[in-house]
């Protein structure tokens, strides 16, 4: 049975997090095997991740979250990096020791149709491996792989139905799973085929009209769990339950889009039906963060030989925490920064300058504020 959203918080474990996350694409299409991804199905996840990327720091979407589950070196921030995809043609194991435990459909074996192969979760770590050694890879808790397979390629991570990706019409299977093998420490997820009919989001609606949309919110929900619980010892709730668990039937309601192409998440003008995540601090699945605020003003201007001197005061709020730093850049070409709620920069020439403030919560997430500010001649000293 899917675990329903309810008023329960999670707790540490004490295990680590990740504090930024590099998300590495492997598409396995197992040569001589005859399974292959459909038209756009690489491209569409493809471009889902490039958005992610884009809106990083961002409260505007559900990853802006994971920031409130932390450990001793810090919050779980949305910081994700893109490392690239591969195309790996390897062909499928032949060692006859595998621990698929549903059988292949008719007529190779007696079980429902779907399958023409499977692997199990010990051949699919063994070909990640391959990979990251072929590709001279990093891993840690910076990395995170994701394993994805066309339609027809089974697998499994355990012995029973329910620890099976589904290859028939029974709602009984994963939609994907996360774990993590010791050395080399390589943090994975498995994103099965999803689109089988009767089988994990595969009747919700698709507004990119893809048959990758259904993976796409397994994606998200196994990136968030990965960044929160990478070694299966960080945030969980007393039943084990990861953050995406709880709200696994949860979706935010639509905002835009009818029927078939209804989304209930925008990221970087991308449009997604993806589940929402659970927020220790609301007690609820949520399908965003609150968004902070930021604003500042000029308080004075004083001219000089040397330049003129702008003294600015910032103003923020975070509706779920607090504002842990404030970052400014001042747009006229010099290097240096200045960090603080009241700041003052030399301007050595006159102009307009655009000067941004970047605001940091403690979850990680960023604010900004921007104004352009006209900066008059400067005094001419001399004797």
């Amino acid at each position: 049975m899917p675990v329903l959203a309810r008023a329960a918080n999670v707790s540490s474990g004490g295990g680590p997090v990740m504090h930024s996350q590099r998300v590495h694409l492997i598409f396995w299409q197992p040569a001589g095997s005859g399974l292959v991804f459909e038209s756009g199905y690489e491209q569409t996840i493809e471009t889902f991740v490039d958005r992610v990327v884009a809106a990083d720091h961002s409260t505007s979407n559900l990853f802006g979250l994971m920031g409130q589950y932390y450990d001793q070196s810090g919050p779980a921030a949305y910081d994700v990096s893109f490392a690239g995809a591969i195309l790996d043609a390897e062909p499928l194991p032949t060692d006859s020791g595998s621990t698929c435990s549903e059988p292949l459909p008719p007529p190779l074996g007696t079980g429902p149709p779907g399958w023409n192969s499977c692997v199990d979760d010990g051949a699919i770590q063994a070909e990640i491996a391959r990979v990251i050694r072929a590709k001279h890879l990093p891993t840690g808790l910076k990395d995170v792989y994701f394993m994805i397979t066309p339609d027809g390629l089974g697998s499994c991570f355990g012995s029973g139905p329910s620890e099976c990706a589904d290859g028939g019409d029974a709602n009984d299977g994963y939609c994907g799973y996360h774990s993590a093998t010791g050395a080399p420490g390589i943090v994975y997820a498995v994103i099965p085929y999803n689109a089988l009919a009767g089988h994990c989001q595969s009747t919700n609606p698709r507004p990119n009209g893809s048959t990758a949309d259904p993976a796409i919110s397994t994606i998200s929900h196994e990136l968030a769990e990965s960044a929160t619980d990478p070694l299966g010892d960080a945030w969980t709730d007393d039943s084990g339950n990861e953050i995406a668990d709880l709200c696994i039937t949860n979706y935010g309601p639509a905002i835009g889009g009818s029927g078939d192409t209804r989304y209930d998440e925008v990221i970087d003008g991308g449009h997604y039906w993806i589940q929402e995540l659970w927020s220790d601090f609301s007690g609820a699945c949520e399908p965003a963060a609150e968004p902070d605020r930021a604003s500042f003003s000029v308080l004075a201007r004083v001219r000089s030989q040397r330049g003129v001197t702008v003294t600015l005061a910032a103003r923020a709020r975070d509706p779920e925490g607090r504002i842990a730093s404030y970052y400014w850049t001042f747009g006229d070409g010099q290097a240096a920064t200045s960090y603080g709620v009241h700041v003052s920069h030399v301007f050595k020439r006159a102009g307009r300058y655009t000067i941004v403030l970047r605001t940091t919560d403690t979850w990680g997430n960023w604010a900004f504020a921007t104004r352009r500010v006209h900066v008059a001649q400067a005094n001419r000293g001399g004797s």
